[in-house]
């Protein structure tokens, strides 16, 4: 199969966003700051990541089609991240001259697909504001079983 990872665009919106919804998320900024996966030029899922300082990133959101699942179309999509996780933020941000982090929180079952894709799980505390609290008022928070990830990335742009 032939996949394309790129950046949304306004047309993208209504398809990412259902996407996002049919996983309890939604769109985490401007359709734009999301990067999409792409097969026979039909979105299949997407995400979002944002840089917080010039060596550590949080994925916001991130979701694969429901009957895309368990094909390897989201780990080529969070592998394709978190290799240059600088070249999927839209604004100019600084590139990681060595190690770099990225965070998540992952809910429930989705923990799993995350440890397979090389995060660990870890603390809260060791997560940026806000994302560190993000869970701690959330009434769903028992049924969501949210799990802080991390990754660790080494290299710069080559």
């Amino acid at each position: 199969m032939d996949y394309q990872i790129l950046f949304a665009s306004d047309h993208d919106e209504e398809i990412l966003r259902e996407i996002l919804l049919n996983s309890d998320m939604d769109l985490a900024g401007d359709i734009q700051e999301h990067v999409l996966i792409k097969k026979d030029n039909k979105i299949q899922g997407g995400g979002m990541l944002g840089q917080i300082d010039k060596d550590m990133f949080h994925l916001l959101v991130f979701a694969v089609k429901e009957n895309e699942r368990s094909q390897g179309i989201g780990s080529q999509l969070l592998q394709e991240l978190m290799k240059q996780p600088w070249e999927y933020c839209q604004e100019e941000g600084n590139i990681a001259d060595n190690a770099y982090k990225i965070t998540t929180v992952a809910k429930g079952k989705s923990a799993k697909f995350y440890e397979k894709n090389g995060f660990i799980a870890c603390d809260f505390s060791e997560l940026t504001y806000p994302f560190n609290e993000q869970c701690d008022e959330c009434p769903d928070r028992i049924e969501c079983n949210p799990v802080a990830m991390l990754f660790t990335g080494y290299g710069k742009k080559g």
